[in-house]
């Protein structure tokens, strides 16, 4: 029996809801979090709460070091092994491993490939001592879970290339070592994810994996664990992935994170004609590297709520908008809406949440804090639901009401090599992280012509009606809708490749007007040079076509159903952003090889698109463009409607120098990512040598990463069109980029 001083008060739960009453001054409002840095200097990935010197606070304790309580002073503890540059210490699990009282710590290691566990000998007794329990191969950390159902804790470690838990048996000598039993299970549910909950409402606990879950028998140690592939998520899903009851109807549903690229998802469990089935809903795709997921009770009102950050570098840069700004957040459900609300717990500071960060009410105040390590260092965020206590340590603290944030002005959007620092002063572009700070900048100045980004709360449901198939030779076509907002119904078709070998790219197809992109052959309406989703999907891709508001068939009215939008751009945008949710959700589809195509003003959204949904790996755009004051002074004054962007009318006529962002500075976003540029020498739209002095500025970019060959432009003898042969091309292209 532990005593209380001496207990880890680790209070966030993997897979059922907690048994914790947390008290909040006003349930009705979100907590806000404050941002104390305990150790800016450390590197260590996991951390955990334990009362190191007997004195009745709880300390915090990472990698090498704990910091003790209230005033964080640092301690030395142990030497960390250094494996090919990363510290082996890649998880914190509080457990009294040796039933002395202490509270120990268990870690699992991918590059030592082993599970050892850290002896808690007191405060003076330095340095603890570990002790290995088996190496069974790469981990990427692991979850404390009752496996077995035996009332204590068990090791269930993500295993790259195995499957199996570890047992702590209860010792039966004062003073003996504690012995381990590894629990083999069967090798599906190896891979990048795991999570443990009762997925079948059977009362015992199941292990989930990306390609699946085991359904525990009722002998969990000498029982078969049976597999069931009934759903294959993503490659890099989050450790623990959540086994809960997200909507509150009885049975537990599936919520991740993808550790190394971009989006949040949670899978429904439904139940139709006695057979299970999961439906995939987008939570978030903003930001990258989710690598955990908690379930904690964050604001008081008696329901868990999803917590999860980015990681600083998890593959050391590599990842897909890893130098993006550092966010933390916890986003809650309503049943009512079925969509969750974001709230931030540190935006933009350098808290990283690394591979093992703990929930627990560090202060004893009645509310959940956050205590997170990461390579950026080690912090604690305090929750201010119930009051908030004066900072022990000023450095680099901040209270955040809100998200979010204004560009600074730049003088000049045709030059993407320079970004301001915080304090306004221009600098030049040097690294992939200078380039990530503008991109922010530029999307923030995107916003101020068209609006907002819709918040998470309006990500609903898709709730899919499919009104008429049409099977051709090659693929299947449905006309489809789909919900993008609460209200809102999206027409779009669908194309379906026949006899897929897996999972295949998709590509989401942007159109002008009626019939052009949406896969229509020339008897059926459409434009024939212009057709491309057709023939994309007549060449193994699947591709969804939704329709531009107020065009085709799509009726919209930008005075009363854009009451939320300061532009029909960004309208399009949240579309189709919704329309690739669409695209992930479905079991055909490679949710790493998803692309955009678009002529015209399709090809101008394709562009704006992804500069928002990093999720599209590459982008054909048919269109031209060059500096956005030609829009005002040009032929394309009605881009300044309703449908397009009445704010730039206004900025323009202020002042044509404050227009607040440029197609230069668009290419530039979506900046490492493919480009391919159909401009027609003899649109009498567009100036093509703008669209060269686009290319040139935007290569230099692209020249920071060494991928210049990334940006493919080309000048075809036409008028307004994407002609058979460079349409072909681009095709070939796409093959490649998304193979």
């Amino acid at each position: 029996m532990l005593t209380a001083t001496r207990r880890c008060l680790f209070l966030v739960s993997f897979s059922v809801p907690l048994c914790v009453a947390v008290v909040s001054g006003d349930a009705s409002e979100p907590p806000r979090f404050r941002t104390h840095t305990i150790d800016a200097t450390s590197e260590f990935a996991a951390c955990a709460a334990i009362d190191v010197n007997d004195d009745g606070k709880l300390d915090i304790v990472s990698g090498g070091f704990w910091y003790e309580a209230p005033s964080w002073k640092k301690h030395f503890l142990r030497d960390v092994q250094v494996i090919r540059g990363r510290f082996d210490d890649y998880s914190h699990l509080p457990m009294d491993v040796n039933g002395d009282g202490r509270v120990d710590y268990v870690s699992a290691n991918y590059r030592s490939e082993s599970i050892y566990w850290v002896e808690n000998a007191g405060a003076e007794a330095t340095p603890w001592k570990k002790h290995v329990v088996d190496t069974p191969g790469p981990m990427e950390t692991a979850i404390l879970v009752d496996v077995d159902g035996d009332g204590r804790d068990d090791v269930l470690p993500n295993g790259k290339d195995f499957a199996a838990w570890w047992e702590l048996l209860p010792s039966t000598e004062v003073g003996a070592m504690p012995k381990w039993v590894r629990h083999d299970l069967p090798s599906e549910a190896a891979g990048h994810g795991v999570g443990f909950g009762d997925v079948n409402g059977d009362g015992r606990g199941d292990i989930v994996g990306a390609r699946g879950w085991l359904e525990a028998p009722e002998d969990r140690r000498e029982g078969r664990w049976v597999f069931h592939r009934e759903f294959s998520l993503d490659s890099d899903c989050s450790i623990p992935m959540l086994v809960v009851d997200v909507d509150r109807d009885g049975d537990n549903d599936l919520v991740w994170g993808r550790g190394h690229k971009f989006g949040v998802y949670w899978l429904e469990q439904l139940h139709k004609d006695g057979e299970r089935q999961w439906l995939r809903h987008a939570i978030d795709s903003e930001w990258s590297q989710g690598h955990s997921a908690y379930w904690a009770d964050m604001n008081g009102d008696g329901n868990e709520d999803l917590v999860t950050g980015k990681r600083y570098l998890g593959h050391d840069g590599k990842d897909p908008g890893a130098y993006d700004p550092l966010v933390f957040y916890w986003y809650e459900f309503s049943t009512e809406t079925r969509s969750w609300t974001r709230h931030p717990i540190s935006v933009g500071e350098r808290v990283g949440t690394g591979l093992d960060l703990k929930i627990i009410d560090l202060d004893s105040d009645g509310d959940l804090d956050v205590i997170t390590s990461d390579k950026c260092g080690v912090y604690l965020c305090e929750n201010l639901s119930v009051g908030w206590a004066e900072p022990t340590n000023s450095n680099r603290e901040q209270a955040h009401a809100k998200d979010g944030g204004q560009s600074p002005p730049y003088e000049n959007h045709q030059q993407v090599m320079m970004y301001k620092d915080v304090s306004g002063e221009h600098l030049p572009v040097k690294t992939l992280a200078d380039l990530c700070v503008r991109r922010q900048h530029i999307l923030q100045g995107m916003q101020a012509a068209m609006g907002e980004l819709p918040e998470t709360s309006r990500r609903v449901p898709l709730d899919v009606e499919v009104l008429e198939e049409i099977e051709s030779d090659k693929y299947t076509r449905k006309r489809i809708s789909f919900t993008a907002e609460p209200g809102d119904r999206v027409p779009a078709f669908l194309l379906i490749p026949h006899d897929l070998k897996g999972k295949a790219a998709a590509m989401l197809c942007l159109h002008q007007t009626t019939g052009i992109g949406k896969g229509e052959p020339a008897g059926l309406g459409g434009k024939p040079t212009l057709h491309y989703a057709h023939e994309l999907a007549e060449r193994g891709f699947v591709c969804i076509v939704p329709d531009y508001p107020s065009f085709g068939d799509y009726p919209y009215d930008f005075k009363t159903q854009g009451k939320h939008y300061a532009s029909g751009s960004m309208k399009a945008i949240w579309n189709n952003i919704r329309a690739v949710d669409l695209l992930v959700s479905l079991p055909q589809v490679d949710s790493d090889r998803i692309g955009c195509i678009g002529h015209s003003l399709g090809g101008h959204n394709s562009l704006f698109t992804a500069a928002f949904d990093q999720r599209l790996k590459a982008v054909v755009t048919s269109c031209g463009f060059t500096a956005f004051h030609h829009y005002y002074e040009g032929k394309l004054a009605g881009w300044t409607s309703d449908r397009y962007m009445p704010r730039i009318r206004d900025l323009y006529e202020n002042d044509p120098d404050q227009v607040p962002f440029d197609f230069y500075e668009v290419l530039a976003a979506i900046c490492p990512r493919s480009i391919f540029i159909n401009a027609p020498l003899h649109d009498s739209n567009f100036d093509v040598t703008g669209v060269r002095k686009v290319v040139e500025e935007v290569g230099k970019a692209y020249d920071l990463v060494s991928l210049r060959e990334n940006v493919v432009a080309k000048y075809p003898d036409s008028a307004h069109d994407f002609p058979d042969a460079v349409r072909q091309e681009a095709y070939a292209w796409l093959k490649s980029e998304l193979k």
